[in-house]
């Protein structure tokens, strides 16, 4: 009897070690544990950061979990009423017009209204010949913005308004590099562009950069372009985003975020992906989409559904938690070693010797 026990003990424990091991691989289950938004939001509400706070709850707010929970819905109309109230905003205005920057739609506004006539470009090339005459740091990349927006001015006038996408390119990237949201790559390619323009005074070689930032901006708005435009490395990402804004729309900022740049290096494989199942991804933050493009969107609902119904089932939610917690805590190693001396000891070795 006590033989037979041992021998159920260890073929449990090898069928055990197997089947976590592959659960591990093939499903990441223990990777699957939705954001909770609420922390985020607060530590983004305690730095004044009230934009960001909201765009970040507002995007969970999609989703039963969060839009149930009474203390989410208590902190975005916290949120809200700060933001409606006046003094937030004339304080938002006034940041625009008195620091070039801002996180406000209001704010963003007063700081690049003047740039759509020549006298933001002169007052900046004025503000940094100041600084060059003092020794001071000159900023190279608002100079070349300058100089490429007088040259855009006037070929608006020219035109009768027909380089009005450029001025309007060069205005969101002054207000970028004032909010240091300008990329490396971006500040050199500028820089080298503008020595060549001011020559020139041929804007056209930045044609397919203003492009993409206006299509940006009719999708997803001003704030979010210069944030998506903060995160690029590249013309060639930018152009990615340029794109895939038109497939999320508003949603791109926080799906880029949320899912670690994932729906733009792996853009190819999601394009075949429900927009749904990718925004459920996004609750499991980046492991979702790595589970997602892993195991197949048919994979990744079933497991979602079974791990939802699974927790809500008493016997089963309990057996489900200790397979989770084996499949974190257990390394491939420790799993393939028990595996290993399983199988080994229910080898029959006294019919090998008997054979020998």
């Amino acid at each position: 009897m006590l033989k037979l026990f041992y021998k159920i003990t260890l073929l449990f424990v090898l069928i055990a070690s197997t089947a976590v091991l592959y659960q591990k691989h093939t499903y990441a289950y223990h990777t699957l544990v939705r954001t909770d938004p609420i922390p985020q939001t607060k530590a983004l509400i305690e730095k004044d950061k009230y934009v960001d706070a909201y765009e970040y709850l507002n995007y969970f707010m999609a989703f039963d979990y969060v839009s149930k929970d009474p203390q989410a819905i208590r902190l975005l109309q916290n949120i809200r009423e700060k933001r409606n109230s006046l003094g937030y905003q004339s304080e938002k205005v006034a940041e625009g017009i008195y620091t070039g920057t801002s996180d406000e739609l209001l704010g963003q506004a007063s700081a690049i209204g003047s740039d759509f006539f020549l006298i933001g470009d002169i007052r900046d090339l004025i503000l940094e010949g100041t600084h060059y005459y003092h020794n001071e740091e000159v900023d190279q990349v608002l100079v070349a913005l300058s100089t490429v927006g007088l040259v855009a001015s006037v070929s608006t006038l020219v035109t009768l308004g027909g380089s009005a996408v450029a001025k309007s390119g060069v205005s969101m990237l002054k207000l970028a590099q004032k909010s240091k949201a300008i990329p490396a790559w971006l500040s050199t390619y500028l820089t080298k562009e503008a020595k060549t323009i001011h020559k020139t005074k041929d804007i056209s070689t930045l044609e397919p950069l203003f492009k993409n930032l206006e299509n940006l901006r009719t999708t997803v708005g001003l704030r979010q372009t210069l944030l998506l435009l903060s995160r690029t490395s590249s013309f060639k990402e930018l152009q990615g985003l340029s794109k895939l804004s038109k497939r999320y729309g508003e949603n791109t900022l926080p799906l880029l975020k949320l899912s670690d740049k994932k729906i733009l290096t792996e853009a190819k494989k999601l394009k075949k992906i429900d927009t749904k199942t990718i925004a459920l991804a996004s609750t499991y933050g980046s492991s979702g989409f790595v589970h997602l493009i892993k195991g197949g969107e048919k994979n990744f609902i079933k497991s979602t559904k079974r791990i939802k119904a699974y927790s809500k089932a008493g016997y089963k939610g309990e057996v489900w938690k200790i397979l989770l917690w084996l499949m974190k805590h257990l390394s491939d190693t420790v799993l393939i070693l028990m595996m290993s001396i399983a199988s080994l000891l229910l080898l029959p070795w006294r019919k090998f010797k008997q054979v020998t």
